[in-house]
């Protein structure tokens, strides 16, 4: 084959698959979506029981979330915790680990992290 149509062609197979790339991403973020509307709702239903129940407002609510944000030194809308100090060795180890790395020490981590 000429070197011309091999480049031709080249080109037409990294744009087939760029376009499977993209379909897939956007897949990816339709599912992404659909799961966080799942949680709004969960979260919002929760709310609303805790509220009725216990007779909460929203300001109490705002307040919390504020709290809960400041956790990690910044009011930004994230909670950021990519540390924790073991209890057994004090040494600071990163959340994505079941155990600390220097001990062996079981770390029981933060659920919402």
């Amino acid at each position: 084959m000429p070197r011309v149509f091999s480049h031709m062609y080249g080109g037409q197979a990294e744009a087939a698959r760029a376009t499977g790339d993209a379909r897939r991403a956007q897949t990816d973020v339709s599912i992404l979506e659909a799961r966080l509307d799942k949680a709004m709702l969960a979260c919002e239903a929760m709310w609303t029981i805790m509220r009725d129940k216990f007779g909460l407002d929203d300001v109490q609510l705002i307040e919390r979330i504020n709290d809960i944000d400041l956790s990690d030194g910044k009011l930004d809308g994230k909670v950021r915790k990519p540390v924790v100090a073991c209890p057994k060795c004090g040494r600071k180890i990163s959340q994505r680990f079941p155990a600390c790395m220097y001990c062996g020490q079981p770390i029981l981590h933060d659920p919402f992290v």
